[in-house]
């Protein structure tokens, strides 16, 4: 028992001496409760303030939301001993509702260097007016949105989706289909709708056919007797990935897994009508090969580029660029891309830039 614990003993005393050269990250809190909110009353901000008890410069990494409805926002900056910064959670109830908890994983060189921080609250949603539910006026027919939305469909799957309509207009309107690909098939039930009544359209989407990988985006035509526009454009746009759903045990153990020095990254301050430029460096740290399927920018006045081989051997490094000019911008500026891999554990992932542009 003694041995035990003198050697328990030893191992703080141990802990204690190598944090005296480092920085020692302190939150004030480490949770947030927001309580109640409404779902239209905007984003909502935590704000975890930290001083650096320690001895050396604190640099916070990285702080990854546990969920894309919360962003994170923190002090770039090194943190001196003895002064403070902060770590930003900001969660946007829209189109949410219900409790959530969720958190932020913080990643610092701090003696101890991960730290997770709550955050947690109750989403009151909006009592939604007829306009709320179908937004998108396309002649008489009024729309949930401009198309279907499909995502995460593994490419061996066959996946059906339903979008609700509304004839606002005065006249029965008929229903039919022209000009969509030959992996989508497509029904209106009914195949008329009267005034003020709802139909639905239905879509089957095969991705083994498509033979793509990442964000791809397709059309179809609906085809109606509706006087102001009869011809209606509605977009398909889906995320397609690989299938994992049958990797073994040992399959997933050597599986690639994609690891980025970050992949949020301040490029600081550029002039405005300068090309700004940002690479994103990362490492396969797993045992098969690493495959980057695709990267693709949120915005197409951005340019995202895979530089040399998109095949990654294991402990081979790889760099993802992501470039934009920045002509007649002034202010903070963010430019995001989204990359498509093989591995089972991030086979999406998000890369941000971002900076303030000046005059």
């Amino acid at each position: 028992m003694k041995t035990k614990l003198i050697l328990f003993l030893l191992s703080l005393l141990s802990i204690a001496v190598s944090a005296q050269n480092k920085a020692i990250l302190k939150f004030d809190n480490v949770a947030h409760d927001f309580g109640k909110i409404k779902e239209e009353g905007g984003k909502v901000i935590a704000t975890y303030t930290f001083t650096n008890l320690g001895t050396d410069t604190l640099r916070i990494q990285e702080a990854k939301p546990s969920c894309g409805c919360i962003s994170a926002e923190w002090t770039m900056t090194p943190v001196a001993p003895g002064k403070t910064g902060y770590v930003k959670g900001i969660y946007n109830p829209y189109h949410m509702s219900g409790s959530f908890d969720k958190s932020i994983w913080v990643h610092s060189n701090a003696a101890i260097p991960d730290i997770t921080l709550a955050i947690k609250g109750e989403v009151i949603p909006k009592i939604k007016t007829l306009q709320d539910s179908f937004p998108i006026v396309n002649g008489s027919l009024r729309m949930p949105g401009k198309g279907f939305y499909l995502r995460n469909i593994p490419n061996t799957e066959i996946k059906k989706d339903s979008m609700l309509l509304y004839n606002a207009g005065d006249a029965t309107l008929t229903l039919s289909f022209k000009d969509y690909p030959t992996y989508v098939t497509c029904a209106a039930k009914p195949n008329s709708i009267g005034p003020k009544q709802h139909a639905k359209i239905l879509i089957t989407y095969d991705a083994s056919k498509k033979g793509e990988y990442g964000v791809v985006s397709d059309t179809l035509t609906l085809v109606t007797n509706d006087a102001t526009i009869p011809n209606k454009k509605i977009n398909i746009s889906a995320t397609l990935m690989d299938d994992f759903s049958k990797l073994t045990a040992e399959q997933r153990e050597n599986a690639p897994k994609i690891v980025f020095i970050s992949d949020n990254i301040d490029f600081g301050t550029a002039k405005s009508g300068e090309t700004v430029k940002t690479t994103f460096e990362f490492t396969n740290k797993g045992k098969d090969m690493l495959i980057i399927r695709k990267a693709t920018p949120y915005r197409t006045d951005c340019k995202v580029t895979i530089e040399g081989s998109d095949h990654i051997a294991a402990d081979k490094t790889g760099k993802i660029t992501i470039e934009f000019n920045t002509a007649s911008i002034v202010g903070d500026e963010k430019r995001t891309a989204m990359v498509t891999t093989n591995d089972p554990t991030r086979s999406f992932l998000i890369l941000v830039m971002k900076g303030k542009i000046t005059q």
